[in-house]
């Protein structure tokens, strides 16, 4: 049995990560102007999307308010890729996401 409620409790958390991944592509969307092409939890925000401080600033704002969270500012540097903003939405939420507001 715990084999199976193990299995049940990545899926949930797959299905987590899976629906933020969907919500922040509408941000990075709104910030960028265009649909992001080809972005997955390891695409790289700086470097991959080209999102400058302004852009960064922007859409941390943007996920503060959408899942009523703040972030430090030791895990605003660390926002790199991402599954980093996937990660930190999850530890604050508990892996219970609020859906995005449009």
């Amino acid at each position: 049995m715990r084999r199976s409620s193990n299995t049940a409790r990545s899926n949930v958390v797959m299905n987590d990560r899976n629906r933020l991944l969907k919500e922040l592509m509408g941000i990075l969307e709104d910030e960028l102007g265009t649909a992001p092409e080809g972005v997955s939890e390891e695409t790289f925000l700086r470097e991959s999307l080209g999102l400058d401080s302004v852009d960064m600033i922007t859409v941390i704002s943007r996920v503060e308010q959408a899942y009523k969270i703040r972030l430090n500012h030791e895990e605003l540097t660390q926002m790199n890729k991402v599954s980093d903003i996937i990660n930190v939405i999850l530890s604050k939420t508990e892996a219970t996401p609020i859906r995005a507001a449009a």
